[in-house]
């Protein structure tokens, strides 16, 4: 087991750890799936997991929604022929809030990570990204709207509601 480096992001006097207190077991494994709610610092994880074994990882959200079009939602079609690709490879590292599309996924995975924070901690780190995004701090995936905030917050809400039945797929 080893503890994760945690980088520090400041905006003011606001200081927030991505990765704090996060520690995991990690053996050389080909296939990963990291969920967890929005702000639970899956993309975090999966970037540091990817750099430090050079495995792959995927943000199943930009599976779902095309970056390169407006993020527009994909088909179910479209989304399922890029996952399916995806864990056709040999390595992978996937991350997700844990939707049943992509099940396969975490059935196929050697191991699978929850990232388990407080709600608190969730909304918290929800709020923060958000700011971020809107004063061009942070890329986003979907355009940082009061809208999009709420839904955030709506998932993350939903997500954490649900983690004992996504925990025991």
């Amino acid at each position: 087991m080893f503890l994760l480096d945690f980088k520090v992001y400041k905006t003011g006097d606001f200081i927030q750890k991505a990765l704090d207190g996060v520690s995991i077991n990690f053996r050389e494994s080909e296939f990963v799936s990291i969920l967890g709610p929005s702000g639970s610092g899956k993309t975090t994880l999966a970037r540091f997991l990817s750099n430090k074994y050079h495995i792959d990882y995927y943000e199943l959200d930009k599976v779902v929604f095309d970056d390169d079009n407006g993020n527009v939602k994909r088909t179910d079609e479209e989304i399922s022929r890029i996952f399916n690709d995806i864990i056709r490879k040999k390595k992978w590292i996937i991350e997700d809030v844990g939707r049943k599309s992509f099940i396969d996924g975490i059935k196929n995975a050697d191991i699978v990570y929850y990232l388990n924070l407080s709600n608190f901690e969730i909304y918290k780190r929800c709020i923060s990204r958000w700011f971020k995004q809107k004063t061009g701090k942070e890329k986003y995936n979907y355009k940082p709207t009061i809208k999009s905030l709420f839904q955030m917050l709506g998932w993350a809400r939903k997500n954490t509601k649900e983690k004992e039945k996504k925990i025991n797929r």
